[in-house]
């Protein structure tokens, strides 16, 4: 009974955290950006020291600028810009933001400092997927995506899943413009059916490659369109996304 009081004890501060994360963000390091913006744009929204931790583009022998701006060390929080599909992202010890002809194209994140037990995970997730939705992010429905369920029993569903499959991704799009790979796993003891089990949560961003067509100029070459609605029928293309621990949090 004890465990349990101090487990709900804990879950509880947990969630008192990310939300103080979220409104208030004292002398941050904050890595700040949009998918299109260019590499000097990303430096002068920034806090994060990104001249200093980057492979910079213009510094790129070929013809593409490629570039990436490295995250490696605690703490810095991801904020993604965008005036209306913005978020913000607990603090991380990795990241990786690259560039592609100057512009910021991809990131690749775990929002968290250290492997979560499933409780403690659970917050995040939620909290991130709250944040998604009402920055009108739209689900990839022809992949099976559906939101995480949160009720008591949604969550033993969802850990169960974890225990017998290790992960369970959403595909999320804002028409015309971003795609997201949002997914959660488990990073240590399901695989042997030991525990303590223990989970993380990546987040990738990039272009929408649900709706934009090969050829379509980007939307940050011309005014971009009208986001549809999220009844929108779209083309069945998913996104190409791949879980690489390697980049996770060790």
């Amino acid at each position: 009974m004890k465990r349990i009081w101090r487990r709900r004890v804990f879950v509880v501060c947990l969630l008192v955290a990310v939300i103080w994360w979220h409104n208030y963000i004292p002398d941050a390091t904050v890595l700040s950006f949009r998918i299109g913006q260019s590499f000097e744009e990303v430096a002068k929204n920034s806090t994060y020291p990104v001249l200093e931790r980057s492979n910079r583009p213009a510094d790129d022998p070929g013809r593409n600028r490629f570039g990436v701006t490295w995250v490696t060390k605690p703490a810095v929080i991801i904020h993604f810009n965008d005036p209306r599909h913005g978020f913000k992202l607990p603090p991380t010890k990795f990241a990786a933001l690259s560039y592609q002809d100057n512009r910021a194209v991809t990131l690749a994140t775990s929002p968290m400092l250290e492997k979560l037990s499933f409780d403690e995970a659970v917050v995040v997730l939620e909290d991130l997927q709250n944040q998604f939705k009402s920055g009108g992010w739209i689900l990839f429905e022809t992949d099976g995506s559906t939101w995480f369920d949160f009720t008591p029993e949604g969550k033993k569903r969802l850990f169960a899943h974890l225990l017998e499959r290790d992960m369970r991704t959403l595909s999320l799009y804002v028409p015309k413009k971003y795609g997201m790979t949002f997914r959660i796993w488990c990073a240590h003891g399901c695989a042997r059916g030991k525990p303590p089990y223990l989970f993380m949560i990546d987040v990738g961003v990039g272009t929408d490659t649900y709706t934009w067509e090969p050829g379509e100029p980007k939307f940050w070459d011309k005014p971009s369109p009208a986001t549809p609605a999220a009844s929108s029928p779209a083309p069945d293309r998913p996104l190409r996304s791949h879980r690489s621990r390697t980049n996770s949090v060790k």
